[in-house]
């Protein structure tokens, strides 16, 4: 059991309430700093522990703090090595130095534009990978799947199809990649989550979000964004779940597979959830008169050429990784066996896709 005074609260609370019930259940906590729209929120967290809470009877019962109210982004997993919290939803790119691994597949994410293999392929290379494991475990927590965006653009409260007129503007960005893309075009990138990006751009100290388009409507950025210049800038992807060692020990081995099995099919539904979003998105957008923007043509070969190197300079500068070539070939022919995959089945198939997890990722979970 833990030793927290969190846990220790929660375990008296328990015990001058309910004493006549089985002292076996516990409440865990779980932090998000996502809102509670995202599907990440909805489906990794909401659904997810719904199902587990019913599933035990209650034996495993997890309170899910949403949008930061627990632990902020940039913290949250120094907070669950700490015991603030049991399950967090962790970003690496807030974590570059501590997370070196996991910011450069972050990083050369920006290539990639298949959502759903990148995320089944980030999910088994941090199942497999010796180094990866060891980033995690000097946290003392285990890394159970992944999420990933889809297809980031630019969005911004006026249009930006063209250098000139990407020259000056002060992005919200993520990510290494994507701040060295707006520096290479005069602008100023801007690093904050993206829970902050709605306010900045509403007190004008941004002009432009660099995200993907189902924010349009989970952070209610439709409001706030007038122009989308439609260019694939690649996708995000992190952890949907880190959970701390003590934690993971605490459970059963029925209750374990139960928890993988519960993650595999909240991985599955919230990818599902950013394709049918990302496309609902654009829909909205279009109808609120939202302009849609191609790039322009010295925009669009900018972006090519940055693209072309960079992955090269990615790869030089990552000095704290050992053979960072080695761990970019490894992730790049994993997104390629998942993109093979998921080419001989229906996409829209949640059992179909599922059956795949199950049998070629959830297979390889590191025990």
């Amino acid at each position: 059991m833990h030793k927290t005074s969190m846990k220790l609260a929660a375990s008296a609370v328990l015990a001058l309430t309910s004493l006549t019930m089985s002292a076996s259940a516990e409440t865990y906590q779980a932090s998000t700093w996502l809102p509670p729209s995202y599907p990440q929120s909805v489906h990794a967290y909401a659904g997810l522990f719904d199902r587990v809470r019913e599933a035990t009877g209650g034996e495993i019962d997890v309170e899910v703090h949403y949008s930061g109210a627990l632990l902020p982004a940039k913290t949250t997993l120094t907070g669950v090595r700490d015991g603030v919290a049991d399950f967090g939803f962790v970003y690496p790119g807030y974590m570059p130095a501590e997370l070196p691994v996991q910011a450069l597949l972050n990083n050369t994410s920006f290539v990639s534009d298949d959502s759903l293999a990148v995320a089944l392929a980030y999910t088994e290379f941090n199942f497999t990978d010796p180094a990866a494991l060891a980033e995690w475990d000097k946290f003392d927590v285990i890394f159970t799947g992944a999420f990933s965006t889809p297809v980031y653009h630019f969005m911004c409260n006026q249009p930006v199809t063209t250098l000139e007129e990407a020259k000056g503007m002060r992005m919200r960005t993520a990510g290494a990649s994507f701040t060295s893309l707006v520096d290479s075009l005069g602008g100023t990138a801007v690093s904050v989550p993206i829970g902050d990006a709605y306010s900045g751009m509403q007190r004008g100290s941004l002009e432009c979000i660099v995200a993907d388009p189902t924010n349009l409507v989970s952070a209610s950025f439709n409001e706030v964004v007038s122009d989308i210049t439609t260019i694939s800038l690649g996708v995000v992807t992190g952890a949907d779940w880190v959970i701390a060692k003590d934690t993971w020990e605490d459970f059963s081995a029925e209750q374990k597979q139960l928890l993988k099995d519960e993650m595999a099919l909240a991985l599955v539904r919230t990818q599902m959830q950013f394709a049918s979003d990302a496309q609902a998105a654009f829909d909205d957008a279009v109808g609120r008169g939202i302009v849609l923007h191609d790039a322009g043509e010295d925009l669009s070969a900018h972006v090519a050429d940055f693209k072309a190197g960079v992955i090269e300079n990615l790869i030089a500068e990552a000095s704290t990784v050992d053979n960072p070539q080695a761990v970019f070939d490894q992730y790049t022919q994993l997104q390629a066996d998942w993109t093979a995959r998921l080419a001989e089945i229906d996409r829209s198939d949640e059992a179909a896709i599922l059956a795949l997890v199950q049998e070629h990722l959830m297979s390889k979970f590191p025990e």
